[in-house]
């Protein structure tokens, strides 16, 4: 039987001689950030203003791809790496700015200085290192989970391998560990799960290994749906072979033959980097049959959810793989026993896998280097909202809330008015809340809320928080399963409550009734109905004297849409005609001069203010309805 080790060093050797050749290049490489986020903010457009210079041009650079190192503010964004190995990270850079970037590139140092961030690695004069910006100082020095970001095309394995890529399953292989050597170094260095209930990975695997059976199925829950989170998409498209190496181990350390990723079909992506790396994992004999000559077989697939919010539960995701109804089960029993097929199934989330060679390769005491007693290692956050700089870091557990908001850049366009935390199902946060949070689970716990996934946003006053929570009670309304009376009926009467109150039609009665429905909604036969009252709740909690305002109608943000009329400033602003022109109902009347607005035809849209501020505002409206 051919050794493990002998035929990854062999990859090694490769991968390495490869890797060097793209770090330190015979000419310099312009490397366009592709993901997801970048694509949405032009890079592609970037990328091919680019390439025509770089053609009309006939230069000497060679173009390339790698993911986003997280300051998503600045995308999209573009590095250079010169042939002594230093690489320039630059942006935003747009279509305009091709030129100066191939005139950079070319040798004309200075051409982009106005457009330099940082250097990602080496050095030049005048240009500080990317890890010294203040976006990344509650960073480790070194990353763990993001350590490729920046460094490696994304899609390409040689460079995965020749960064320590796969060697902690050629070692779990090669010198013939065992399962339960693998599952005690999970639970040794306090791996939990990602996804916000926080339950011990190596707890769960031992479930899934001592399960009756031949038949075990291990399935990655990837459909990240929660607004504002998008950590599971940064790992899946800027380093797919950690999710898959991941995997694998967890795969051997059950017992599990089969594996699927189930990634959201909004994620495309993720979803094409995800298939591509299988493939590729595939052909060089670390995925599949016999692997690394070992006789180890563990099969993978990437399942395209169809958007369904529900499925982000266990059990509704396991029945969707099925080609069941996305809808949860009733437990128990629980996967473990009967999952997916009714066989015995594990469910992790995206970073708890992508842990596991980490863990693997460095040791359970290397792992718990950072982190608390009670939540161990890092974590990748998203951090989105009214803030100066929007993006993704990777933090110990432990690090104060308010330090993160710092690093942000603070709150722009108002003052800060509430923390929105784990998604729809999540929690709605006071101001005063942030000097008390730190990025732990039950640091949330006092306030009624959880951390949930690490997706936070950060909102202004400008926003009636109302508003806030009758856009999430619709959400999870509508991405009821169905299943129970209990949900969709409650959810139902919850959102239309909600929505009375933001038309200037609340009631005394309002506030008993939506408590009520909560202690209701706690019989819901999942998790989806069990929180789905939980940003109502909150909003009695924590912002109750805004709730009372509302009743009285009154609403200094004037977002609540029966609060208040649109009504014309300015006659004579020439962007008038055009407001006229968009408005979808055709609510403006009267001749040009004397341009009015019919506040029963208005449905708020919002967009004559957005095409002529000057011209079109806001006015409160007195209260016509008492209090019942």
């Amino acid at each position: 039987m051919p050794d493990a080790l002998a035929l990854y060093d062999a990859m090694r050797a490769n991968a390495d001689a490869a890797y060097a050749a793209w770090r330190n290049p015979e000419r310099p490489r312009i490397d366009v950030a592709i993901d997801q986020s970048s694509i949405s903010n032009g890079a592609l457009r970037t990328r091919a203003a680019i390439e025509r210079v770089v053609s009309a041009r006939n230069a000497a650079i060679d173009l390339g791809r790698v993911h986003g190192y997280g300051i998503q503010w600045l995308h999209p964004l573009v590095q250079v790496t010169f042939p002594d190995g230093a690489t320039v990270l630059y942006g935003p850079v747009t279509p305009a700015d091709a030129e100066a970037i191939v005139d950079e590139a070319s040798g004309r140092w200075g051409a982009a200085a106005s457009l330099r961030i940082g250097m990602v690695t080496g050095e030049r004069d005048g240009v500080p290192s990317l890890r010294d910006h203040p976006f990344f100082a509650l960073e480790p020095r070194e990353r763990r989970l993001l350590r490729n970001l920046g460094l490696t095309d994304p899609e390409s394995l040689e460079h995965y391998i020749a960064r320590d890529g796969y060697r902690a399953s050629a070692r779990m292989l090669g010198r013939h560990s065992t399962e339960d050597q693998i599952r005690t170094v999970m639970n040794d260095a306090g791996l939990t799960g990602r996804g916000g209930a926080n339950f011990p990975t190596g707890v769960k695997w031992n479930f899934l290994f001592g399960a009756a059976g031949e038949d075990h199925y291990l399935v990655c829950n990837a459909d990240e749906g929660d607004p504002g989170a998008w950590v599971n998409r940064v790992v899946m498209e800027g380093d797919p072979h950690l999710l898959i190496e991941g995997m694998l181990i967890g795969a051997f350390g059950t017992r599990s033959k089969q594996g699927y990723i189930y990634l959201r079909d909004e994620y495309p992506l993720a979803i094409a980097r995800m298939e591509q790396a299988i493939a590729q994992a595939e052909a060089a004999g670390l995925l599949g049959e016999d692997i690394l000559g070992t006789g180890l077989t563990f099969r993978l697939r990437v399942i395209r959810g169809a958007g369904a919010y529900v499925c982000g539960e266990e059990t509704g995701l396991l029945s969707s793989i099925q080609d069941s109804r996305g809808m949860p089960r009733v437990k128990p029993p629980f996967p473990a026993q009967r999952g997916v097929f009714d066989k015995p199934s594990n469910v992790n989330n995206v970073e708890s896998y992508a842990n596991a060679p980490l863990i693997l390769m460095h040791g359970s005491d290397w792992y718990r280097q950072y982190g608390t007693e009670r939540a161990t290692g890092t974590k990748i956050f998203s951090f989105s909202g009214d803030i100066a700089r929007v993006g993704f870091m990777e933090l110990p557990f432990g690090v104060p809330l308010a330090k993160v908001l710092e690093v942000c850049g603070g709150m722009v366009g108002g003052e800060l008015k509430a923390i929105q935390s784990g998604g729809p199902l999540g929690s709605l946060l006071p101001p005063q809340s942030l000097p008390k949070l730190i990025l732990q689970g039950d640091s949330f716990s006092p306030w009624d809320a959880i951390m949930g996934g690490g997706g936070i946003v950060f909102c202004n006053d400008k926003t009636s928080v109302l508003v806030l929570a009758e856009m999430f009670a619709a959400f999870v309304e509508e991405e009821s399963c169905g299943r129970c009376t209990t949900c969709h009926g409650g959810n139902q009467r919850q959102t239309e409550i909600l929505r009375r109150i933001i038309d200037g039609r609340g009631r005394r009665e309002d506030e008993p009734n939506l408590k009520l429905i909560d202690r209701t909604l706690q019989f819901s036969n999942c998790v989806h109905g069990q929180f789905s009252p939980k940003i109502t709740r909150n909003l009695l909690q924590h912002f109750h004297a805004d709730y009372e305002a509302a009743l009285r109608g009154e609403d200094p943000s004037l977002t609540m849409a029966g609060l208040y009329r649109v009504v014309v400033t300015n006659q004579y602003d020439p962007a008038l005609a055009e407001a006229v022109a968009i408005c979808p109902v055709d609510a403006f009347r009267g001749p040009a001069g004397n341009r009015s607005v019919d506040d029963a035809a208005c449905i708020r849209c919002g967009a004559c203010i957005d095409v002529a501020p000057k011209a079109v505002g806001k006015q409160a409206k007195a209260r016509t309805v008492a209090l019942n």
